[in-house]
C-alpha cells in the first residue's frame, strides 16, 4: 500500500475495494458504491478519489459524493471510453482507488452556523454538494440545482428529504425557472440584507464561475468557495497537467485544490 502527504489534508492510501452497488440514475448517469472505513473515517466533502478503471493507463478522478456509514458513493457521467468501461462494473468487482485526495470545502461550524448557506451546482457539479449537504443539513442552507433541461437534473428529491429549500432552473424551462442557477443565485441575494454574512459552495463549468464572481463582486460579506473539474494525469501534484491561474500563482487542482476560494481565481 501506498500513501501520500498531501498538502494540509490527511495522508491518501492506496485501497482495494469491490462494486457493492451500481446503478444506473440517468441515461448517462450511474451511482458506484463500494465499502470503505478509512475513506469514511478521514475524508472531507469536496474531496476525491482517483480510481484505476481496468484496461486503461491514467486514473480518473470522481469527487466523493456520498458517505453512508462505511460505504462510499461516486456520482458519474458517461464521458469517455473510462467511464463507459466503469458503467459496466459488476457487483464484486475489484476497484484500485487513491484517496482521500485534494482539499475540501471550509465548514468548520464558525464559518457555516452564524451566515446564511447556499449550495449552486451546475449539472453533475451537485457530486460532491451533496457530500457537503450533510455536513450542513443543522444549520441554514438553500440548495440551487441548474441544468439544460429536466431529464439533467439530479438529487432534488435527496436534497429535499435532507430539509434543504431546493431551487430549480433550466436553460429550456422545462423544470423550475428558465433561467440559470446563477439567475437565481442572484435574485435570492438580492433579497437578503447587505449586512448579512453568505457563504456560496459551487461546482460546475467555470462559465458559472465567472457568472457568479460577477454577481458576488457588489457584496463584500459573501464568500465563495468552488470546485473544480480538471483534467489531471497522477492526481498526486506531481504531473503538474491540471494547474489553473490564480492571483497566488499557478496552481494544482489536484493538491491546492479542487476547492478555492472563488476570489483568488
Amino acid at each position: 500500500m501506498l500513501w501520500y502527504n498531501i498538502k494540509g489534508m490527511n495522508l491518501a492510501r492506496q485501497l482495494k475495494v469491490k462494486v457493492k452497488s451500481l446503478k444506473r440514475i440517468k441515461s448517462d448517469v450511474f451511482l458506484l458504491s463500494f465499502n470503505s472505513s478509512y475513506l469514511a473515517s478521514n475524508s472531507y466533502p469536496g474531496q476525491f478519489v482517483h480510481v484505476q478503471i481496468k484496461k486503461t493507463i491514467l486514473r480518473r478522478p470522481f469527487s466523493i459524493h456520498r458517505i453512508k456509514d462505511d460505504i462510499v458513493y461516486l456520482l458519474f457521467r458517461l464521458r469517455g471510453r473510462g467511464t463507459k468501461i466503469l458503467s459496466q462494473y459488476k457487483y464484486n468487482d475489484k476497484l484500485d482507488i487513491i484517496g482521500p485526495l485534494g482539499k475540501g470545502f471550509n465548514v468548520s461550524d464558525d464559518k457555516i452556523k452564524f451566515a446564511n448557506n447556499i449550495l449552486v451546482a451546475g449539472g453533475l457539479g451537485v457530486a460532491p454538494l451533496f457530500f457537503l449537504s450533510e455536513r450542513l443539513k443543522n444549520f441554514p442552507a438553500t440548495v440551487i440545482l441548474g441544468a439544460k433541461n429536466k431529464e439533467e437534473i439530479l438529487c432534488e428529491k435527496e436534497f429535499k428529504k435532507r430539509g434543504f429549500k431546493v431551487y430549480i432552473a433550466t436553460e429550456d424551462g422545462s423544470r423550475g425557472q428558465k433561467a440559470t442557477a446563477v439567475d437565481i443565485l442572484n435574485n435570492l441575494i438580492k433579497k437578503l440584507p447587505k449586512k448579512e454574512r453568505i457563504n456560496i459552495y459551487a461546482c460546475g463549468p467555470e462559465a458559472m464561475f465567472k457568472a457568479i464572481k460577477r454577481v458576488i463582486n457588489r457584496r463584500p460579506l459573501i464568500e465563495c468557495e468552488v470546485s473544480f473539474e480538471q483534467f489531471m494525469g497522477c492526481g498526486l501534484g506531481i504531473c503538474c497537467a491540471c494547474v489553473i491561474k490564480t492571483k497566488k500563482g499557478y496552481q494544482k487542482v489536484c493538491q491546492d485544490g479542487p476547492v478555492f476560494n472563488l476570489q483568488d481565481i
